[in-house]
């Protein structure tokens, strides 16, 4: 017959080897506007020019413009999905420098995929991207491309704010200034990485606004990590029950269990 100490060993030998680990398992998912079997997160269909909105709130996150900086979409505005290449007459950004429009530079067709997030017209000025979260975050990041200059010495600027629960800016990263002649200018046709990482989860919304002096500019976003800085884990506030804690549990169900039985 087994006996209440035969059947808490064995329990205690198996929970030695099945131990949870303290820590999230999962990562940051990656939202890099690449449809799976042609689809996004919300079922609907990828197709070029699309508006996108909440075809990805399954992740946490909305898309919009705010055109005024108030920290909230403008009702009817939408940023666009855009294909790559030079299918239309909307450009997401124009490649200048022998290639065409919505085309990754030599050696980064990869990471720009066939897919990007553009602004509602082929003119981003005026037309801040913004992305409202629908629990807060402590880190994200992503890439705008094809930040360039103009032979008369204008260029291209961004400035990527983190917004707080008040929709005020908390915290705001400067993208260096585009150059020209082309030929050298190290983001023509390229990406430029952005990341927040606070101490705390207080970034309620980042939005793209644009500071540059030239004009005829438009939006390329791509590769965003919502909850993360790119490669990194994300913090959960899952906790995993320690060792002992699940031992403990455990032992107090069979001696539960033998109680029941005796009666």
């Amino acid at each position: 017959m087994t006996t209440t100490k035969q059947i808490l060993m064995g329990l205690v030998a198996a929970t030695s080897v099945c131990v949870l680990p303290n820590h999230s398992v999962n990562a940051a998912s990656l939202i890099n506007f690449e449809p799976v079997d042609g689809k996004f997160p919300d079922g609907s269909l990828a197709v070029d020019n699309m508006p996108i909105t909440n075809q990805f709130s399954s992740l946490g996150v909305t898309f919009g413009i705010d055109r005024n900086q108030d920290g909230l979409p403008d009702a009817g505005l939408f940023p666009r999905l855009e294909a790559v290449g030079s299918s239309d007459s909307i450009a997401g950004f124009e490649s200048t420098n022998g290639g065409e429009d919505d085309t990754a530079a030599p050696g980064f067709e990869d990471r720009l995929g066939n897919f990007f997030l553009r602004g509602v017209g082929s003119l981003a000025n005026g037309e801040s991207l913004l992305i409202s979260y629908t629990s807060p975050t402590k880190a994200a990041s992503a890439e705008i491309w094809d930040i360039d200059g103009r032979p008369t010495g204008l260029g291209e600027q961004w400035e990527v704010q983190a917004l707080g629960s008040d929709l005020s800016v908390i915290d705001s990263i400067v993208s260096p200034a585009g150059t020209f002649p082309l030929e050298t200018s190290p983001l023509e046709a390229s990406p430029w990485f952005w990341s927040f990482d606070r101490p705390e989860k207080d970034i309620h919304a980042i939005r793209l606004v644009y500071t540059g002096s030239a004009t005829g500019v438009g939006l390329a976003f791509d590769n965003f990590s919502p909850l993360a800085v790119e490669g990194s884990e994300p913090e959960t506030n899952t906790s995993v029950p320690e060792p002992t804690s699940a031992i403990g549990l455990l032992i107090f169900g069979a001696f539960a269990y033998r109680l029941r039985k005796g009666k």
